[in-house]
Parts: structure tokens; C-alpha cells; sequence
């Protein structure tokens, strides 16, 4: 495995060929299909207090558990359902993550009909615009912004869960919204 160019061996994305793929292939890169946006969503909130290889690794697995992030069906989902998760192995098994993710597709379905969808929604905040932070190296780069804390409040009101600022701009850095990828000195 090479180094992803301009970070060193301890650099998140060096950690294993599957992070690198993900830094070197879809990490910041602009996504605008609804589906892939609720899926990042999800698995932003799996990754909270976890890594982010073990949440690539159970993808498909969390892929097929909610449903293909069908919005209709996981806003249908009852607490019997939170239950049969409860019990998948597959899947990262934390009560109110599993919630937040039914909680969210109601809130997505909320959404008012300015927006043609959640990738619609999320890239209002930016007015389409990719924010670029040219980082030069991992210290550099944000845990959060005035854009993450906008965007959790307004998420929050809409009845967004497990959307703290913090989740929020790994979130955006994942839709591309924000492009943090590290400059090279």
C-alpha cells in the first residue's frame, strides 16, 4: 500500500487499502443522490465513538439492514423492529443510533417541498457551493465549523437525531460538501 500523497503513515486514510480507497475515491467528493446522502448519514451516526474502517467494513451489511435506506419503509419502522436490529450482529447495535436512523427518514419525508430531496436540503447550506479549507495536514483540518453548528441546529429543529456538530462535518466532508482534503506543502 503507498501513501496517500502529501500525509505520512499515521494519516487516517494510510491506516488500510480500504480507507485509502475510500480518501483517494470518495471522501469529499460531491454527492447529490438522495440515497447515497441518507446513506452517509447513517453511517456518520454509526461511526460516532467508533472508527470509520469498521463502519466501511459493515456497509453492505448496514446497506441491507435499513432497508436500502428506503425512506418509506425505515419511517414505518416500530420499536419491534428496533428490537429484531437489536439482535443483528451485522449491523453496529446501539438503541438510539438505530432509532435515529427512523427518526431521520421521517424528518428527511418532513422535509418541506422547496427541497427536492435530503441532497437537495443539505446542499442549500452552501448554495451548491463545494466549501474547500485546504488543509496542509490532519492538524489542521476541523472537528467542526460555523457551517456544522448552522447545519445541527437546523437539523435539530426539523427532528434530526444523533446530528451534533461534530457528526455533522464528518458528514458534510463525506457528501463533499466540504472538501478537506490535505494540500500538499
Amino acid at each position: 500500500m503507498e501513501l496517500v500523497a502529501g500525509t505520512d503513515e499515521h494519516f487516517w486514510a494510510n491506516r488500510s487499502s480500504l480507507l485509502q480507497d475510500y480518501y483517494l475515491h470518495d471522501w469529499c467528493v460531491p454527492k447529490h443522490d438522495d440515497k447515497t446522502v441518507f446513506e452517509l448519514l447513517v453511517m456518520e451516526m454509526a461511526s460516532a465513538g467508533l472508527n470509520w474502517e469498521m463502519i466501511l467494513r459493515r456497509r453492505e451489511a448496514l446497506r441491507t439492514a435499513f432497508a436500502d435506506y428506503d425512506l418509506e419503509t425505515l419511517a414505518s419502522w416500530d420499536e419491534q423492529k428496533v428490537e429484531e436490529l437489536m439482535q443483528d450482529p451485522t449491523i453496529i447495535r446501539n438503541r438510539l443510533k438505530i432509532q435515529s436512523v427512523i427518526k431521520n427518514a421521517q424528518a428527511t419525508l418532513a422535509l418541506p417541498p422547496d427541497y427536492a430531496g435530503l441532497a437537495d436540503y443539505m446542499w442549500h447550506f452552501t448554495d451548491g457551493a463545494v466549501v474547500q479549507h485546504h488543509p496542509r495536514s490532519l492538524a489542521d483540518t476541523p472537528t467542526q465549523d460555523d457551517l456544522s453548528r448552522r447545519v445541527s441546529k437546523e437539523m435539530k429543529k426539523r427532528g434530526f437525531k444523533f446530528v451534533g456538530p461534530v457528526i455533522v462535518y464528518n458528514y458534510l466532508q463525506a457528501c463533499g460538501i466540504i472538501d478537506d482534503r490535505i494540500s500538499p506543502q
